[in-house]
């Protein structure tokens, strides 16, 4: 009992943190935020994007000259003239010797400055291949919540009709009891009841597909929490789209859309690319400088104190053996097997392919936004027509709800317009969800952020 209160303490702890770090609601802001600093396929465009700075860092390090030292240590054994004994010998000869070499490119045809302003497009083109790869993140998001909120009110109308079928029920067993439906009125209920609720547990199936679906696409573990917030749309939309929006939001997208921004930078890169092939045919000029310096143990020069030819101290020779050379080179091409111009001419198709690859995406992009547009306009047709289609038969079931509770209407009858009801209701919910998530494509397209806050 004494260890009691000790306990206490050291698990107290444990349990207020584990309360402290119960998850949050995911709103479509959270989702969007968190699959943006997650999503693999962002990091390999980030993990691409610092290649891109590292070549182009590097071809302006080009412009620096090579330096390189070198030591040096050899062993030559075999017959050799010997100055001390005037006659061939066999004996051991050792050599060591230390330099540097720099060399300098002064001129190449321009090519190095071509190469640094190639890497600076491919650089751009990194960057906006990032953007292009977070605003497909955004649209897969946005699409996966969209399909969430949607099968969430799908659940709730199933929800609606199974409440409404219970309590059905309950004035029926009244009725009976009195004597006032027969029986099989009550059968009939039942039976529709369980139709009810296996519409309900389908409607539940659909909302955890939905939001596994969401998960996948945030790549969450399987140890990590996921409760969604989601949002209420307001009832009705009364925004229409003009007619000249598709048009509109091309030529505004097709200014500020990355994907297009890429090719257009992998266009310049290309011409850049043109222009160091060409400069490859040019004459190339460098400056070239060295140090050398060696000592060998034949170096022998004659002592008057030992009245002999001696090996000449390693200091003696490298002060009197060093060189130092400067030069230029001038190296002019001539022929290489054709390959400068098989360069030339595949360095001609790649500027050509990328520019089809640019008028590709921008053709895409403009198929994209009409067809938005097009599926806009007919999902906010359809929207608006389910919309009275829903108010029409919403009235009907009223009406016919008014005359089964007053025994003037038949349960047939009344199911059949319960029935239709949850019907046209799904469908203006789908019609709705579908003309926000093609609206909302449409305001991505323009530059605006996507939000349901609205």
């Amino acid at each position: 009992m004494r260890l009691l209160p000790l306990l206490v303490v050291l698990l107290f702890p444990f349990f207020f943190s584990a309360n402290a770090q119960s998850p949050a609601k995911w709103t479509l802001e959270t989702c969007i935020d968190y699959a943006l600093k997650n999503n693999l396929g962002i990091q390999q465009a980030q993990l691409n994007k610092q290649l891109g700075k590292n070549n182009y860092a590097q071809s302006y390090l080009n412009l620096l000259p090579n330096i390189s030292a070198f030591v040096s240590n050899d062993w030559t054994n075999g017959q050799q003239f010997s100055l001390a004994a005037f006659r061939v010998v066999n004996a051991t000869t050792t050599t060591f010797a230390t330099g540097a070499n720099a060399d300098l490119t002064l001129f190449s045809g321009l090519q190095q400055v071509h190469n640094i302003l190639r890497s600076k497009q491919d650089l751009l083109a990194a960057n906006f291949d990032v953007e292009d790869m977070r605003n497909t993140t955004v649209l897969n998001v946005t699409t996966a919540f969209l399909q969430l909120m949607n099968n969430r009110e799908l659940l709730n109308v199933s929800e609606n009709q199974l409440l409404t079928s219970k309590l059905q029920k309950e004035n029926i067993e009244k009725r009976v009891q009195a004597g006032a439906l027969p029986e099989v009125n009550l059968l009939d209920i039942e039976a529709q009841i369980a139709r009810d609720e296996a519409a309900v547990t389908n409607a539940k199936n659909a909302f955890e597909l939905a939001k596994l679906g969401l998960r996948l696409i945030l790549q969450l573990k399987p140890e990590e929490q996921f409760d969604v917030e989601l949002p209420v749309l307001q009832k009705s939309i009364s925004e229409r789209i003009s007619e000249s929006a598709a048009l509109n939001v091309y030529n505004t997208a097709v200014l500020q859309q990355p994907s297009i921004k890429a090719a257009m930078a992998r266009l310049r890169s290309a011409e850049y690319s043109n222009k160091m092939v060409i400069g490859a045919f040019s004459p190339t000029l460098s400056l070239n400088a060295s140090l050398y310096d060696y000592y060998t143990n034949q170096q022998k020069s004659f002592d008057t104190v030992a009245n002999d030819f001696v090996t000449t101290p390693l200091s003696t020779q490298f002060k009197d053996q060093f060189r130092k050379t400067v030069g230029l080179t001038l190296s002019i091409p001539i022929f290489s097997r054709g390959q400068r111009i098989i360069n030339l001419a595949n360095s001609k198709i790649q500027y050509q392919q990328a520019k089809v690859q640019l008028e590709s995406r921008k053709n895409t992009l403009l198929q994209t936004i009409f067809e938005a547009d097009a599926n806009a306009r007919a999902a906010a047709d359809a929207y608006y027509s389910s919309q009275k289609s829903y108010e029409a038969v919403k009235r009907a079931f009223d009406a016919q709800e008014k005359r089964y509770n007053t025994g003037a209407a038949s349960n047939l009858d009344y199911q059949t317009a319960k029935n239709n009801l949850a019907t046209v209701e799904s469908e203006l919910i789908r019609n709705k969800y579908t003309y926000v998530f093609r609206k909302k494509v449409l305001e991505f397209y323009e530059g605006k952020p996507i939000s349901l806050s609205e």
